[in-house]
């Protein structure tokens, strides 16, 4: 997964580091990449690969096209937060057995639970908006209303902030909401979810040494378990078996190839051949 900074996320690192926040940054900081792991091994589950994400102030824009199902998609988008969350809570639980660490991790915690919390709002372009979209049947509705609301999201949180300004003034509230509107307005990331028919998986480096290797599993499993067994660096063969491991048949990778390339990863490995190959 490779990772580009936005100069918006930059500015936003500035401003920390000039108004002595350096730890909340550094707490911030630690919460985006928690983020963004979480997308990247979520993706990687289900059989995707992630390219390159742009880092914004409200975390990674990531842009699938249509080649996955809907479940994989609220997958994908979900695992971030919870797994700001679960770092939260971490956090939280690290205190009671080293309480004087409060000091040092605080920030983190606020950073998780902001970015969890933020995540979630079915804004665009933010991780709640990708639930809404996965599973709406008119699409360029739901695209249209979930960037209205990111805009709206934007500008309140940037009024909020700015009203601060007549008591305890939070500048950086008044930044991310003009970040959010910016971000709800244009398009500010090139990051793929790519499928992996569409990558280098099934190319390999005969010149080197090619290890073959064979696998088991049964009928009942998805596709993409097939998909997490591939390496660049081994051929992989497949044996399928019913529930009683009674072999069924023999998969190669050219196989495994054309399901991914017909069938969703999530479907089942059986339903699968029958769809593609007619097998029963």
């Amino acid at each position: 997964m490779k990772l580009r900074i936005h100069p918006l996320f930059a500015l936003l690192c500035l401003y920390f580091v000039f108004t002595g926040r350096a730890l909340a940054l550094g707490g911030y900081v630690t919460a985006m990449i928690a983020h963004e792991l979480a997308h990247s091994r979520a993706a990687a589950w289900r059989g995707y690969t992630l390219g390159a994400i742009t880092l914004m102030p409200y975390g990674g824009v990531i842009d699938g096209g249509e080649r996955y199902s809907a479940s994989d998609n609220a997958f994908i988008a979900l695992a971030a937060p919870v797994f700001n969350a679960a770092v939260a809570v971490c956090v939280v639980a690290l205190w009671w057995l080293i309480p004087d660490c409060y000091a040092y991790t605080v920030d983190v915690c606020a950073a998780n639970i902001s970015m969890c919390l933020v995540n979630l709002l079915p804004a665009y372009p933010l991780d709640g908006y990708r639930v809404v979209f996965a599973f709406a049947k008119k699409k360029q509705r739901a695209l249209n209303a979930m960037r209205i609301a990111g805009g709206a999201t934007g500008t309140a949180v940037a009024a909020l902030g700015a009203a601060t300004a007549f008591s305890q003034f939070n500048p950086t509230l008044m930044l991310f909401g003009f970040f959010l509107l910016y971000g709800a307005i244009f398009k500010v990331g090139d990051a793929m979810i790519m499928h992996v028919a569409g990558n280098g998986i099934f190319c390999k480096n005969y010149r080197a040494c090619v290890e073959k290797k064979r696998f088991a599993i049964s009928a009942d499993a998805p596709v993409s378990a097939l998909v997490r067994q591939l390496r660049r660096d081994s051929v992989a063969a497949f044996e399928i078996v019913d529930e009683k491991g009674v072999a069924l048949y023999e998969l190669d990778e050219n196989d495994i190839g054309v399901i991914c390339a017909e069938c969703e990863l999530s479907m089942r490995i059986g339903d699968a051949l029958a769809a593609v190959y007619g097998r029963e």
